[in-house]
């Protein structure tokens, strides 16, 4: 079985931090930041929520981290909180804090469960970044399900079922996201490897 000797940063062959880094910060793309909320909205937010929410898109690091936190503690308006907690994901990525970033996630989720990309955000971070297949399965079947034509969902669903060992099921997830999309595996040797297993009825890796 794969887990036990993957590192929690790496379930492919060709993975690695940066790797992980760069493939969950495509998970949380940029969002419309400052884009004018009606004014009442502005009047109806605590002035210390605000100040918090420039500060988290302005500052870096462990400090960014704090002030994202504290203005959606401090209750910041319906129409920043989703830029806020945008930018807390991209900010726990640089750092690398990944158990916090799946726990974004799942509150993502639990905040928000017919939303197909918080469960695939969820569901890469898992694999990609925790090394934790099994749970990242769960999470990509129902981005799958809330996404059905999405390849990339596929793809990934189909590297967490090679990782947990599902051979047979992660060749049909990866030959669906093949059917969606032909390019789908150009540049994931991984992927293209865990298939190519798979249709020789053998494990991956």
């Amino acid at each position: 079985m794969l887990l036990p000797t993957l590192p929690r940063t790496a379930v492919t062959r060709d993975g690695s931090r940066r790797a992980a880094a760069a493939l969950t910060a495509a998970c949380v793309a940029a969002c419309a930041w400052w884009a004018a909320p009606a004014a009442q909205a502005l009047a109806a937010e605590p002035r210390a929520a605000r100040d918090q929410a420039r500060l988290c898109e302005r500052l870096s690091g462990d400090e960014a981290v704090e002030a994202c936190r504290s203005a959606l503690r401090l209750g910041i308006g319906p129409a920043r909180r989703g830029a806020v907690r945008t930018l807390l994901a991209k900010h726990l990525v640089a750092l690398e804090r990944w158990d916090e970033l799946a726990d974004l996630f799942r509150e993502s989720v639990r905040l928000d469960p017919g939303n197909a990309e918080a469960w695939q955000r969820l569901g890469t971070t898992l694999l990609f970044a925790l090394g934790a297949p099994a749970e990242a399965v769960s999470a990509l079947q129902e981005a799958a399900r809330l996404a059905p034509a999405d390849a990339p969902t596929r793809l990934a669903l189909g590297l967490a079922l090679a990782a947990a060992g599902r051979a047979a099921e992660a060749g049909a997830a990866l030959e669906e996201a093949l059917r969606l999309d032909p390019a789908v595996l150009d540049g994931h040797p991984a992927a293209r490897a865990a298939l190519d297993a798979a249709r020789q009825g053998r494990s991956w890796p």
